[in-house]
């Protein structure tokens, strides 16, 4: 993760940032051009081509599209018929993230060492409604192995992991948190403090959301009050120790606890009420191991498609997750695997395997669950997996390193 020093908070989070707010004719659903709200920071995140996107269209992350070309780019992919439909220019280091109703694309990517610009997107006419700069927005130096930007469940607020180190040797871990309708940061910040490049849990509304934070092996529970302020920041203590890491952790439909799949495949379910943990059927599966990543689960939530991994250094499996560097959780980019296992999520017991032909990073479900699709950076490809025969059926070429993909609603 990439130091960013600021003098103060403040600074962190508000030096250069005002989303300007949408013109007139914007706010009448009329096409209009891009605002910028400082002149002196060129945008770095630009439209190049846009079909307005249909539901199952995928929205993928490239951070690396070509040698010489754009630092990075969204595509817009209609897997069906295999056609790039849309394509957004970015900085390095990109990340996104898609409102729950699909009409907002955020976008952030770096403009320099210590600031990126986030961008919103009308993902009907395909244009950047506001942008601006924040600091200390907290990036990987390799491929990202999920995001660190996610949306509430009710649309109203956006979340950014900012990285506040201090010192070289430790972090502080916060979240911004910006506000949709408004199109402005709140004041209130969430602290984290030395969590590591953490991900969101749950997130169902803007007042409350479950953390993970691979550093210190701990589950945080938050709420917070309209203006973003902390009224409830529970660290949780993850009961196993932090070398067996933690690939996967979701909520279940109709389920109150989270469950929490370790990396060596064992799956613990955990109160949120009682912070009690309690063993699953699916215990641990070595020597193969799960590296950390958003796996997908089909729609209903009765399935999770979990990717295994079983090239590594078996001499050195204790130290599985430490080995990923510090903080832990930090996939090295030939971290991939060749297999899901299919988990119903009901018994946690497996229902079934997909072999792949290519390596894969991440992946994610269609909006009916008939399809999977795999990114493989390496192979510069998509692979679309029909879930029902669990198998491979076709490939996709997309751009230079897909990495992370998201699902037009």
């Amino acid at each position: 993760m990439k130091a960013k020093l600021f003098p103060s908070l403040l600074c962190l989070l508000f030096v250069s940032f005002a989303l300007a707010p949408a013109r007139a004719d914007e706010a009448a659903g009329q096409s209009s051009a891009p605002t910028q709200t400082n002149a002196s920071v060129p945008s770095n995140i630009e439209v190049e081509k846009w079909d307005k996107p249909r539901s199952g269209w995928l929205y993928v992350l490239d951070p690396k599209p070509n040698a010489g070309g754009p630092a990075g780019r969204v595509w817009l992919i209609d897997p069906e018929t295999a056609k790039v439909m849309g394509s957004i220019r970015t900085g390095d280091h990109p990340d996104f993230a898609l409102s729950p109703d699909g009409s907002r694309l955020y976008i952030a990517s770096v403009t320099d060492a210590d600031s990126s610009e986030l961008a919103v997107i009308d993902t009907a006419q395909g244009v950047v409604l506001k942008s601006g700069v924040v600091g200390g927005r907290a990036v990987t130096d390799g491929l990202p192995p999920f995001s660190t930007m996610a949306v509430s469940g009710d649309g109203l607020a956006l979340r950014i992991l900012i990285d506040a180190p201090k010192s070289p040797d430790s972090d502080a871990l916060l979240l911004a948190t910006f506000d949709t309708q408004a199109g402005e940061f709140l004041p209130g910040i969430v602290h984290l403090g030395n969590c590591g490049p953490g991900r969101f849990i749950s997130y169902p509304a803007a007042d409350h959301f479950d953390f993970l934070c691979p550093r210190t092996n701990r589950v945080r529970l938050i709420r917070v009050d309209a203006d973003s302020r902390e009224l409830q920041n529970v660290d949780v203590t993850l009961p196993w120790e932090r070398r067996d890491g933690v690939a996967q952790a979701m909520e279940v439909p109709g389920d109150p606890a989270i469950a929490i799949v370790r990396g060596d495949g064992g799956v613990v379910k955990m109160d949120p009420g009682s912070q009690a943990f309690a063993e699953t059927s699916a215990h641990p599966g070595l020597p193969n191991r799960i590296p950390p990543a958003a796996w997908p689960t089909s729609p209903d939530g009765s399935r999770v498609y979990l990717g295994y991994n079983s090239d590594y250094d078996r001499h050195s499996d204790n130290r599985f997750y430490l080995d990923y560097g510090r903080p832990p959780n930090i996939r090295p980019d030939n971290a991939v695997v060749y297999q899901f296992r299919v988990i119903d999520t009901r018994t946690w017991q497996k229902i079934g395997t997909i072999r792949t032909k290519m390596p894969v990073w991440s992946a994610v479900t269609g909006n009916d669950g008939k399809m999977l699709y795999a990114m493989s950076p390496q192979k510069h490809s998509i692979l679309v997996i029909d879930t029902a025969k669990k198998r491979q059926i076709r490939t996709l070429k997309v751009g230079g390193t897909p990495t992370l993909a998201l699902v037009a609603p």
